[in-house]
């Protein structure tokens, strides 16, 4: 089992990685062997990241800039991995945003359409746009594996969820299952992780609120950690997941 897991060799781009979820994948990845490139529009952030990584880990890591909103960078961006580092063998998708990393979750019928294209510009868009870039090359390659990160909000069971991000997120989870009939003749795999609620800076002010009263729902009795959906992310990643594809898997600490 641990040499499936191994990812020596390969070439993994991980979007939304300054921070959370994000950098926890980066992490597992370059622990495991896997030549990582961090990206984020935040550069300070991202580049810390990939410094701390790449002296920690016997694997490169760097960073790259990428608003995932913008095709053409992300087209770029993907290119140049590929022109640099010879591959691209795994794609990450934890990039989102809009109204949730601002604080303010508003009812839907006091926003306007500005709030609705910020949500679908990153939470919806982004993995389209980063993963028709990538695949452009694994299909040359003949292989690759893909891994989009949802939420469990995309089921649509809280009465307080962003209704745009909730939608956004569901929108994530039927492309990865759509597309995955299409691409696996070329030996690419696509899976969603679906995380129910985890300790990351964007939901800090959320859980300080309503922690407490979030746990009753959890089977565990306690929430998500990034690290529990990065080793989901490298699973997937890697060789010991090369039959699954198609797949949104809740990682929710028995959430109901």
């Amino acid at each position: 089992m641990k040499e499936q897991i191994d990812l020596s060799g390969d070439v993994a781009l991980v979007t939304g990685a300054a921070g959370g979820i994000g950098s926890a994948v980066a992490e597992e990845l370059a622990k495991e062997g896997a030549t990582t490139v961090v990206t984020d529009v935040s550069v300070e952030e991202g580049t810390a990241v990939a410094a701390d990584l790449d002296e920690s880990y016997d694997a490169t890591v760097v960073f790259r800039q990428l608003d995932v909103s913008d095709y053409d960078a992300c087209e770029t961006v993907i290119g140049e991995v590929v022109e640099e580092f010879g591959s691209i063998d795994v794609l990450v998708n934890v990039a989102a945003g809009g109204l949730r990393d601002h604080g303010s979750l508003k009812p839907f019928y006091e926003t306007t359409p500005d709030d609705w294209q910020i949500q679908f510009d990153v939470t919806f868009r982004g993995p389209v746009n980063t993963t028709h870039a990538a695949i452009q090359h694994m299909m040359e390659q003949e292989s690759g594996a893909i891994v989009n990160f949802i939420s469990e909000a995309h089921k649509g069971q809280e009465r307080g969820d962003d209704k745009l991000y909730a939608s956004s997120k569901g929108g994530v989870a039927v492309f990865t299952k759509a597309l995955s009939r299409e691409i696996g003749e070329f030996g690419i795999r696509i899976n969603g992780i679906s995380p129910a609620a985890t300790h990351t800076p964007a939901t800090t002010e959320l859980i300080e609120k309503h922690g407490d009263r979030m746990l009753k729902n959890y089977a565990l009795n306690r929430l998500g950690q990034p690290e529990d959906s990065a080793y989901m992310a490298v699973f997937l990643a890697s060789d010991a997941a090369d039959w699954v594809t198609g797949q949104v898997i809740s990682v929710n600490g028995g959430y109901s």
